[in-house]
């Protein structure tokens, strides 16, 4: 993610202390009860804006300081606290299950989309950050994410249909904002890939993407509505 961000015309300490306290970040929250993970962020914002201010020489402009401020602080978001989710989802009652639910219905739903969308697409659903995604293939995306969630009913104890229906849908629809965000910094970035695993398949995170936007969606429902 950080050679994502700050791929260049930032400072070159930029990468490595991204690199530093994003991992102390997902440490920390993975170790600790989520409700540390607030003002773990806010600590966290807190000392890079202090660090920005303090070597603001080393920026080009101070547009710049903002700009890495803001990329800093979501890049720890979509870096840490997002996968440290999963890692409470996983620890929570019936996790192992509730994790595959989760990489179902997102996985399904990239089936789906690919299904529907080599079959029926037509419509170009955001050509701009991704060209080849047709309106078509997310409906059917949504479709087959519902279904999955709909199976795990079944499996998961206390899961009602309904709920698992909406639950697999809604995480379908994260799950594809998702990937739409991850070609959005990779355009940004000027990059095909995300990083040097998995080349030519949008790298690892491309795989993952929709994991972690759907993350929190299941959080709350294991945690606050089953």
């Amino acid at each position: 993610m950080s050679l994502l961000l700050f791929r260049s015309g930032f400072p070159k300490y930029a990468k490595t202390v991204f690199f530093i306290l994003g991992l102390v970040n997902l440490l920390v929250a993975s170790l600790k009860d989520m409700s540390f993970q607030s003002p773990l962020l806010v600590s966290t914002f807190s000392v890079i804006v202090v660090v920005s201010l303090i070597l603001h020489k080393t920026f080009s402009s101070v547009d710049q300081i903002l700009l890495f401020v803001s990329k800093f602080v979501m890049g720890i978001i979509y870096a840490a606290c997002l996968p440290a989710l999963v890692i409470s989802l996983v620890q929570s009652s019936h996790g192992i299950l509730w994790f595959l639910c989760l990489l179902t219905v997102i996985f399904s739903g990239d089936t789906g989309a690919y299904v529907f969308g080599t079959l029926f697409g037509k419509t170009k659903i955001a050509p701009l950050l991704s060209p080849k995604k047709s309106l078509q293939g997310s409906f059917g995306g949504l479709l087959f994410s519902s279904l999955a969630g709909l199976g795990f009913s079944f499996i998961i104890p206390e899961a009602s249909p309904i709920l698992m229906i909406i639950l697999g849908f809604l995480g379908g629809v994260l799950g594809q904002s998702g990937d739409f965000f991850e070609s959005l910094v990779k355009r940004v970035a000027g990059v095909k890939d995300s990083g040097f695993i998995m080349p030519g398949h949008g790298g690892v995170l491309d795989r993952i993407d929709g994991v972690y936007f759907a993350s929190p969606l299941f959080y709350i429902a294991v945690n606050y509505i089953i």
